[in-house]
């Protein structure tokens, strides 16, 4: 055999590998080595390039290969590996006869730091085959699970880390499915318990040799089984001939899912928590089913914010939630909160207990009772404490929906739980799989809401808008139009005087309208702004008149205000308006974000690119090109790839104004989504948002360069195609009067897509169409 080698040394490549952790077929990065066995002398003595294997052009080769082949999935690392071993030894192409591959992804299993498979491969004959001798070997590293282990009595009481290291030899004949055996290795140790590591070791070699393989060498080690040493282990090396007296191991018999976690208590490792630094990322939970929920928990907001050494950054959406533990309560309004701090856990603690108990008066009567405000330290920083009075992270937040829906709202997919080692992302998934006790809680679903809580109106709690964005049962609502413009493009001139327009939203509100949306400037192309005067002239008086009329249906309806400008916004606020309804997502005025973190209404994003005049030319969109940035989306409905560049594209766009708006002070709960059908897109892209409004109520993405998270998820989405020309393209109808009927197609399948509430012009015929669309697809009937 050659002895000289070229080598390639860790080239990154991406490739679907099969799944993720999340049983995703993503993209990940693939770290390709070879080693090419040739005989270097020849070209050492002509030192001729053409006697040599260019490094260069076979790496060439294999980068442009995954990237033909970027959407294929070759279910594994093995195949993966095979398919290199094709380019490298394809003498036409550079390439050379005898290779050692070596294929690695950190991202393959999340609980493994990486994993590797090395094959070796000769090519005779024009067919390439496992060189003689060698074996196909896989390598996991440092595979992280939680178990109970030990034979002292306080070891018996808390589970604690293992790590694992697996090293095994297979026939290529017989390939090795890592993805099971990691799935019952983890099954088993994590519900099994052991005195010694030596059992344990041996337990999971024999999980492994169970699986058709040669030979398995596996290692495992106690990080903090000696306070001095980095971790303390053993190692085995085992065939299946060791185990043949043995029965076999069956890892889903150790223990059903409901008995795990009847009888799992989280256990929480002790460590120095000492603080390092002067700025601590903290994330709470908060709770109030007691009085005014809303001002409770803005109270406790501002408290918060007023300490001096501690600044609220975001916070979540609203739940109400079924009460747990003690059932006798009303239900309870929850969140999460992510603020930054300079105080230390105990002395944050404190201030929460002084801000529950002196400023907002919670009085504890029964444990688990009802309560003006709850506020819970969940995590700070990435300690982890066993005190008395504190455990970090909260102990009982990975049983509870109401804690991890909102956390997962503030934390990426890729944040672990630091006792568990598994994604809050994926505890938040099994809750919601589990079965409920109900002794302890009727349902662990929860209500999004969005309350009209003004601060120059008086708060009325009934008028709020709940949505179950989890199973999407919920009742959708109507947005009725009502244009005060003369030169809209469908209802130009309709409602030209005030008593026009109250006659107009008289017959919305008998018609069952949810919200009536109130607009003074026309977004057409080529339509021309009118002054502030003017917008607040055609819009301010008739929020007055609905809000002094005698019809109490009239007087407390909902109202919209349709505005681009901070101060139209904020004097409808002022005159009674509930909601703003923003065409240009914060892009038009870069005070409207002040006005709705002031004023604390519900706030419309919209997406858009340029402005009436130049979006139509500004609709091209691009896939993601920033490596920092990684995505994730998981539509209940499978999208096209064409429209997921789209959508994702959408979505990016509007997670940056939602950063924005959120660095302004608007809260979480405020925002409402609408992609912006009609505005920057053409006909076959605003069929797509349609069509993909479950990948963007499910789209988040982290920015790993900057460490920020953003997320649409969780949020209410608005879809507003009323009479747009789209439609009229499609059915042939010039004059936008005429597409009631086929608007009201359109909405039928909006509702089928998930949309949460729709904008029409035609509220008595449109809501029609939504009681079938709720029956049929919501079963609401």
């Amino acid at each position: 055999m050659d002895e000289d080698i070229v080598l390639i040394n860790k080239l990154q490549v991406h490739a679907i590998t099969g799944k993720d952790f999340w049983n995703r077929p993503f993209p990940q990065p693939i770290d390709v080595s070879i080693k090419l066995r040739t005989d270097f002398n020849k070209a050492s003595s002509s030192d001729d390039l053409k006697y040599s294997l260019n490094y260069a052009v076979i790496s060439r080769n294999i980068t442009e290969y995954f990237e033909k082949n970027k959407h294929r999935n070759f279910k594994s690392l093995e195949n993966i590996a095979n398919s290199v071993s094709e380019v490298v030894l394809d003498e036409k192409k550079g390439g050379g006869d005898n290779v050692e591959i070596k294929v690695s992804g950190k991202k393959t299993e999340i609980r493994a730091e990486n994993i590797e498979v090395t094959i070796n491969r000769l090519k005779q004959d024009g067919q390439i085959h496992k060189i003689p001798g060698t074996v196909d070997r896989l390598n996991i590293s440092s595979l992280k699970l939680l178990t109970l282990i030990g034979v002292f009595t306080f070891e018996r009481f808390k589970k604690q880390f293992v790590t694992i290291d697996l090293d095994v030899e297979y026939d290529q004949a017989k390939p090795f499915d890592y993805y099971k055996t990691i799935a019952e290795v983890v099954t088993y140790i994590e519900n099994a318990n052991f005195k010694t590591v030596e059992a344990l070791i041996d337990s999971v070699a024999q999980i492994v040799t169970q699986n058709d393989v040669l030979q398995v060498t596996a290692k495992v080690e106690k990080p903090n089984a000696i306070t001095y040493a980095d971790g303390v282990g053993v190692q085995v090396t085992r065939t299946a001939d060791h185990f043949k007296h043995l029965p076999k191991i069956d890892a889903q018999s150790v223990t059903t899912t409901e008995d795990y976690q009847e009888t799992f208590n989280l256990p929480s490792a002790e460590k120095d928590h000492k603080p390092t630094s002067d700025d601590h990322l903290v994330y709470l939970a908060f709770g109030s089913n007691t009085g005014d929920q809303i001002e409770n928990i803005t109270a406790a907001i501002d408290a918060l914010n007023s300490l001096g050494d501690t600044k609220v950054l975001e916070t979540s959406s609203l739940y109400e939630s079924e009460p747990m533990y003690y059932l006798d309560q009303p239900k309870f309004v929850n969140g999460a909160l992510k603020l930054q701090t300079s105080l230390s856990p105990q002395d944050l603690l404190k201030k929460l207990k002084e801000i529950e108990y002196d400023l907002l008066g919670r009085v504890k009567l029964i444990e688990n009772g009802p309560r003006s405000i709850d506020l819970d330290i969940l995590l700070y920083d990435d300690l982890v404490i066993n005190e008395p009075n504190l455990i970090i992270p909260h102990i009982r937040m990975i049983e509870r929906t109401f804690v991890l829906q909102p956390l997962c709202e503030l934390i990426s997919p890729q944040d672990i739980h630091p006792v568990t080692a598994e994604p809050y992302h994926n505890h938040l998934a099994q809750l919601y799989k589990s079965s409920v006790d109900h002794t302890k809680q009727k349902s662990n679903l929860l209500q999004t809401l969005v309350p009209f809580h003004n601060k120059y109106s008086k708060y009325d709690q009934s008028r709020n808008l709940t949505f179950d964005l989890l199973t999407n049962s919920h009742k959708t609502r109507i947005m009725g139009i009502l244009n005060t413009t003369p030169d809209s493009f469908s209802d130009g001139g309709k409602n030209a005087s005030v008593e026009v327009a109250i006659k107009n939203a008289l017959q919305m509100v008998n018609a069952g309208v949810d919200i009536i949306d109130i607009g003074g400037v026309s977004t057409r192309p080529g339509s021309v702004a009118p002054s502030e005067e003017e917008e607040w002239n055609r819009v301010v008086p008739i929020v007055q008149a609905i809000r002094s009329h005698e019809n109490p249906l009239l007087q407390n309806v909902v109202i919209s205000i349709d505005t681009y400008r901070s101060h139209i916004a904020l004097e409808s606020i002022k005159a009674g308006a509930d909601l703003i309804n923003d065409i240009s997502g914060g892009l038009y005025d870069e005070k409207m974000f002040d006005v709705i973190a002031e004023t604390g209404v519900p706030y419309i994003l919209n997406h858009t690119r340029g402005t009436p005049d130049t979006m139509s030319k500004l609709n091209q969109y691009e896939e993601n090109s920033n490596e920092s940035v990684t995505e994730y989306a998981h539509p209940s409905i499978p999208v096209s790839e064409h429209d997921e560049t789209l959508l994702k594209a959408i979505s990016r766009e509007l997670v940056v104004q939602y950063k924005k708006a959120i660095s302004h002070g608007v809260k979480r709960w405020q925002i409402i989504t609408d992609p912006g059908i009609g505005f920057a897109k053409n006909l076959k892209q605003n069929l797509a948002i349609i069509r993909g409004t479950p990948l963007i109520k499910t789209y988040s993405n982290y920015d790993q360069e900057n460490k920020e998270f953003g997320s649409l998820a969780g949020l209410p989405i608005l879809l507003g195609p009323s009479r747009k020309k789209f439609i009229g393209t499609l059915t042939n109808e010039k004059d936008p009067a005429d597409r009631v009927l086929s608007t009201g197609a359109v909405i039928m399948s909006c509702i089928g897509y998930q949309a949460d509430i729709v904008r029409v012009h035609d509220v008595e015929e449109i809501k029609k169409v939504v009681a079938i669309g709720d029956a049929l697809y919501k079963d609401l009937i």
